[in-house]
């Protein structure tokens, strides 16, 4: 039997959620769980322009594509619902050798289009830190997509997402109309269907420099910039669902029972008397099914899904490596900001789950170990663990969890 010890992004309803806090603020987040999420869309007009500000500003926006290189890979166009990768536009060079792609990429936006740049929390600290804390909090993938639209323009038509968003608009206003979802939590095998009449609008308003817009997935919505730029940041919200959960678990059945992978008897199509025997076995392989089927299993392998979404947050590691040898039990750490973690015990292991690897304790110190990950969001230190431990076993212990990654000096 293993020994689950949740980690702290796997329940979000009981536990404190201060990047979702922020995010949302002043809007409780029990309210939010309560009356929106994967219900109905939530708008906040805050008046206060620079609240997100240390996301990212439209300076910050014009330094990424500025220092994109001549790939500007995960950036496109976007105009009236046409999508363009960057690469497309062309690949012409200057008399200097140098890459035209900036320019022709500056020339559509001055022709209206919308620049759109994917998954910019993975180049950008001021993205990367707010995600990996929203991604542990939440237990989802995160992703933040940039959308910098010119004055009067409108990057996609009406559709919807089929993964809940967050918009918090940075620079700018747009007018935005909304639908309420023709089709409830739409997963990813049923995109937008773009060749339909666009649904009436039930909802129009202006979000503004500092507000936010929350979207279940499946919400039909548009926007458009007014009379100056529009900068926003779209965070995605991809986590673990049931279907997702239970098609794995059953994936794991069907390779360890052979009479899931046999064949349905040749001429069944055809053969009523033959259909009709099948019945029985069906029943079978449900009972089979059923047998086998582990609600703990399953919950144990959603978190460990959970545990190794997103990129680990390394920011400083080196530092920490080179500091390493002279770190001592009274030495200040803390648990990396954002790391997702798990802690299991099984067979005299404790193997704490993080970064898609294992780092492997006796089971004797598994509370020890347990410590440290839940306290280590605050400043801890080796001899303030309690336990049987003595003082070089702690030092171990941090130094460990240092050198993996799981702790920081910073």
């Amino acid at each position: 039997m293993t020994t689950f010890y949740p980690a702290a992004d796997t329940v979000h309803s009981t536990l404190p959620t201060p990047e979702l806090a922020r995010l949302i603020g002043p809007v409780p987040v029990a309210e939010f769980w309560q009356q929106h999420w994967e219900q109905k869309a939530l708008l906040i007009n805050r008046k206060s322009p620079d609240y997100y500000a240390d996301l990212l500003t439209l300076d910050d926006i014009d330094e990424v594509l500025s220092l994109a290189g001549v790939g500007l890979n995960d950036i496109r166009v976007v105009v009236e619902g046409k999508e363009t990768p960057v690469a497309e536009l062309g690949s012409g060079r200057g008399r200097n050798g140098t890459s035209n792609a900036l320019e022709m990429l500056y020339e559509r936006y001055r022709s209206g289009s919308t620049i759109v740049v994917n998954s910019l929390q993975e180049r950008r600290l001021s993205l990367q830190r707010p995600a990996a804390a929203l991604g542990s909090e939440l237990g989802a993938r995160i992703q933040m997509n940039v959308y910098l639209t010119p004055p009067g323009s409108q990057g996609f038509l009406p559709h919807y997402d089929t993964h809940d968003v967050f918009i918090a608009q940075v620079y700018g206003s747009k007018v935005w109309q909304i639908t309420e979802a023709p089709y409830e939590l739409p997963l990813a095998n049923r995109p937008h269907d773009k060749s339909q009449l666009a649904p009436e609008v039930t909802r129009e308003f202006e979000l503004r420099a500092g507000d936010l817009l929350y979207m279940p997935r499946g919400t039909v919505h548009s926007g458009a910039a007014n009379e100056a730029a529009s900068l926003h940041v779209t965070i995605g919200l991809h986590p673990v669902v049931w279907a997702q959960a239970i098609q794995d678990e059953f994936t794991r059945i069907v390779a360890g029972d052979r009479r899931f992978r046999r064949s349905l008897p040749v001429g069944f199509a055809r053969d009523q008397a033959v259909r009709e025997r099948l019945h029985a076995e069906c029943g079978e392989l449900f009972d089979a099914l059923h047998e086998q089927l582990s609600a703990e299993k399953l919950i144990a392998d959603a978190a460990a899904r959970v545990t190794s979404m997103g990129s680990p947050p390394l920011r400083h590691h080196l530092q920490d490596l080179e500091e390493l040898p002279h770190t001592e039990v009274h030495t200040p750490v803390r648990r990396r900001p954002g790391v997702r973690w798990q802690l299991t015990v099984e067979g005299g292991i404790a193997g704490l789950h993080f970064h898609n690897k294992t780092v492997r304790f006796p089971a004797a110190v598994a509370e020890e170990v347990r410590y440290v990950a839940e306290q280590g969001a605050d400043w801890i230190t080796g001899n303030a663990i309690p336990g049987d431990l003595d003082d070089p076993g702690r030092k171990t212990l941090m130094r460990t969890l240092l050198g993996e990654g799981f702790l920081t000096l910073r």
